[in-house]
């Protein structure tokens, strides 16, 4: 069955990599995601991201410059694999990528901070192929505040919403110039009061692209259900993470689980909730640790079954698989 995936961070794991001095073929690696892994999977598109830590300890550590060499990654990838992989940059990409047997990348951006508040910097990362970015990350920035409460550390269990501080100026001001763009705005990550500001000033639908549902994980970088029937009312997509501490609910991180079981009874939250037709796949690979049941992503084969012992239709296993990315991204690239 076809994959369509909202999110990993295997382009920053590449980096990574080359400024240790390693040699890590995209073609086949001991990461989450390779093209090997992704053929045997039947990978229709996965979206890269070009994750950026502001709190990056590296001297001399410059945000754009981050972004930039991870772009950089995909495009090289994209250019010396040619043959497998082609990039999105138009709706009619991802069937025309389709049709000739290649898989899709598509280029994100995981912290809208890279760009220094500069809506120039912004139009230049949507030229380089950028199609869809989170405001933050894990820190505050010139756009708007994260998910975790400034200040006050992110070492409580589960990690509490911060529900005070939201979009700046700086960020209606993105939030305009993307849907002018039609670059995807991604909520994962945001603060609850920043979800609600998009809420209110978008006038094109948007994405979650990892997050889960925090009814069942009570995680602040989950959805709540009245983000859910929110993001549902407006035409919005969420990607399931398969990361254990946005999975489940125990009393300490080191006990929670990353397993499909899992991921199922969060896909059957979001279908009550908001429906079938908002659910995706937004896997976070290569960004998370632990245990995985599916340690790459060859395996997704393992969430399909999961899924249909959860009571899910073959139809409604393929909407979660690609279809209802696929129908997204077409309608509103």
């Amino acid at each position: 069955m076809k994959v369509f995936d909202l999110h990993c961070d295997t382009l920053s794991e590449l980096r990574y990599a080359e400024r240790r001095g390693e040699d890590k073929s995209f073609a086949q690696n001991d990461l989450h995601i390779d093209l090997e892994k992704m053929q045997k999977g039947d990978y229709m598109l996965q979206c890269f991201a070009a994750f950026v830590n502001l709190a990056d300890p590296t001297p001399g550590a410059d945000p754009l410059v981050t972004a930039l060499e991870e772009v950089d990654v995909f495009k090289r990838i994209m250019a010396k694999y040619s043959d497998k992989i082609a990039p999105v940059y138009r709706p009619e990409d991802i069937r025309k990528n389709a049709a000739a047997g290649k898989i899709s990348g598509m280029l994100t951006i995981e912290e809208g901070g890279c760009c220094k508040g500069s809506l120039g910097v912004l139009r230049r990362m949507y030229e380089l192929g950028a199609r869809m970015m989170t405001l933050t990350w894990n820190h505050e920035n010139e756009l708007a505040s994260p998910n975790v409460v400034p200040g006050g550390g992110g070492d409580i269990w589960p990690c509490q919403p911060n529900t005070e501080t939201g979009l700046k100026e700086r960020g209606f001001e993105f939030l305009a110039e993307m849907e002018k763009l039609h670059m995807i705005v991604d909520v994962s990550h945001l603060s609850d009061k920043g979800f609600w500001d998009i809420a209110e000033h978008s006038t094109r639908p948007f994405a979650a692209s990892h997050s889960n549902c925090r009814a069942l994980a009570p995680h602040c970088r989950n959805l709540t259900d009245e983000m859910i029937r929110a993001m549902a009312e407006r035409g919005g997509l969420v990607g399931l993470n398969y990361c254990s501490g946005f999975l489940d609910d125990q009393p300490r991180p080191q006990l929670c689980r990353s397993t499909t079981a899992l991921m199922a009874k969060h896909a059957a939250h979001f279908k009550q909730v908001g429906g079938i037709e908002i659910i995706g796949l937004g896997s976070d690979f290569d960004g998370i640790g632990g245990k995985l049941e599916m340690d790459d992503c060859s395996k997704l084969p393992l969430l399909a079954e999961a899924l249909r012992k959860e009571g899910f239709t073959e139809d409604e296993v393929e909407r979660i698989f690609y279809r209802n990315a696929q129908r997204f991204f077409e309608e509103n690239l």
